[in-house]
């Protein structure tokens, strides 16, 4: 009995681990199944929350994408566009102009460029300000507008602007074009109270007439731009056949001034400066001449513009003051000269560092900087006061003379003069053409004279031809005189020569 009764205690026990076993996992099992109940809850909310997310992600992506799409597109339109006038820039004219001659090739058709340019705009700058300027530029690019008809407007740069048609069917039509383009670009422009007075010249060239591609006739449009302005401004001018001859020489011309400047052929050639009353040649001017091997004499208008253009100026004025200052050097130190005076251009001082160049030319020449005078021009001033004044306050620091060229033909004013330090006015040719017979002219030189004097500045009149001129300028007080009436031009050889003849005689040889 005793061992029955043990083994049903044994199974009772049994009994009971096997029911809290099955407690423990049923409990365990609950538990699995409510934390799995909350987490798959807490998945599904987050699952939900992700997909939010997306969904505005999504939204953003699509709207930066419409934006920057916009942006891209109104970018390019910019970049098409002429910020100050919204006619079209110069990218979008040329591309513009270079499908068109494609079509119109392929068509058999007929296309003209207009250049317009205007005439003196600097003026207006310099009176009205840049603001004034910058109210002209819009006004007249709105009366372009309408021009192009089948073609397009454009603002290629400063004040040039073009205009491409396309239906215009003869050389006539073109003309007639040119004249009503010009006509509607000089009407006065008025606004503010302020009147400003524009006028413009226009060159063009059609194909395939004048080009057979759109670089060419860019090209022979801009060729017939600049012969309207070399006759005068206010022209409208076409394209010839005759230009395109001009324009080839001057491209041989180019490249033989090249080769001149390594061959020393630009040499100095000298006009004398003379004292009016006692006859005595006071300095000279230093001028440059191309001798060149077939051409013979050039004189400097014919190579200087070019010279410009292809960067040979500073070793032109090298060449020239070298050579100058070697020649003139010992007449310098004999007393026969007192002074040399040389030509600077704006663009010397812009792009190198003139000031040193002299510096080491007078050092390696042994010439004296008390005898040199630079001579300069209104643009430079005007163009940039600060500049000049740095400028030449190292060249008179140097001891340098400096004197104003060509005065009266420019804008610059007493304020801009007082504040530089210039020796020296040059009255131009165009005012000592008037003073032997006309009261106005003779009243315009004396005022300037007059402000001269004031200033502490001296006077030199150019370009006097006649004794009465030479006569006038000597009792209104201006003895330093230069001009064929007294002296041409010449080389060394013969600069030395004249220098023993004496003033009365030179002047009958004349």
């Amino acid at each position: 009995m005793s061992v029955d009764r043990n083994e049903e205690q044994d199974g009772d026990d049994r009994l009971r681990r096997l029911m809290r076993r099955l407690e423990r996992e049923k409990a365990a099992r609950q538990q699995a199944e409510t934390l799995l109940e909350r987490k798959s809850r807490e998945l599904y909310l987050a699952n939900a929350e992700l997909s939010k997310l997306a969904h505005m992600l999504e939204e953003r992506v699509e709207e930066r994408t419409a934006e920057l799409l916009s942006e891209r597109e109104r970018t390019a339109t910019l970049s098409l566009k002429d910020h100050l006038t919204e006619l079209a820039n110069r990218h979008r004219f040329t591309a513009h102009l270079s499908d068109v001659c494609r079509r119109v090739n392929q068509d058999k058709g007929r296309v003209t460029v207009f250049l317009a340019d205007l005439d003196r705009f600097k003026l207006i700058n310099d009176l009205h300000g840049h603001e004034g300027g910058d109210f002209v530029l819009r006004a007249l690019a709105g009366r372009l507008l309408d021009v192009g008809r089948k073609g397009l407007s454009a603002r290629l740069g400063g004040d040039e602007f073009a205009v491409i048609v396309e239906d215009l069917a003869s050389e006539e039509e073109e003309q007639q074009f040119a004249d009503w383009l010009l006509e509607r670009l000089k009407a006065p422009i008025s606004a503010h109270n302020r009147r400003f007075s524009v006028s413009a010249s226009i060159g063009y060239a059609s194909l395939p007439d004048h080009a057979v591609s759109s670089a060419e006739l860019l090209r022979h449009a801009e060729m017939a731009l600049e012969c309207a302005k070399k006759l005068g401004r206010g022209l409208c001018v076409g394209f010839t056949p005759d230009l395109g001859a001009e324009e080839e020489e001057r491209r041989l011309l180019e490249l033989e001034l090249a080769l001149a400047v390594d061959r020393d052929e630009i040499l100095p050639w000298y006009q004398p400066v003379f004292d009016g009353v006692s006859g005595r040649c006071l300095g000279v001017e230093v001028l440059a001449r191309w001798q060149h091997p077939y051409r013979g004499i050039i004189l400097p208008g014919g190579f200087l513009p070019i010279a410009e253009q292809r960067n040979l100026l500073d070793g032109i004025f090298q060449q020239l003051a070298r050579r100058a200052f070697l020649d003139m050097a010992s007449l310098i130190r004999t007393g026969q000269l007192r002074y040399v005076s040389i030509n600077l251009s704006p663009r010397q001082f812009q792009s190198s560092d003139i000031v040193e160049i002299i510096h080491r030319l007078l050092k390696e020449t042994g010439f004296p900087p008390t005898a040199l005078v630079v001579e300069i021009t209104e643009d430079f001033i005007m163009t940039n006061l600060a500049c000049a004044s740095r400028s030449l306050n190292k060249l008179s620091r140097l001891g340098i003379k400096i004197a104003l060229d060509d005065f009266g033909t420019g804008y610059s004013n007493i304020a801009s003069l007082s504040s530089l330090p210039l020796q020296w006015l040059k009255l131009d040719r165009s005012l000592i053409s008037r003073v032997a017979n006309d009261h106005v002219g003779q009243a315009i030189v004396q005022a300037v004279m007059q402000m001269a004097q004031a200033l502490g500045i001296d006077v030199v009149a150019e370009g006097i031809e006649t004794r009465e001129q030479a006569q006038w300028l000597v009792d209104a007080g201006c003895r330093k005189h230069q001009g064929f009436f007294y002296s041409r031009p010449k080389p060394l050889e013969q600069l030395r020569a004249d220098l023993l003849v004496p003033l009365e005689k030179l002047q009958n040889s004349i």
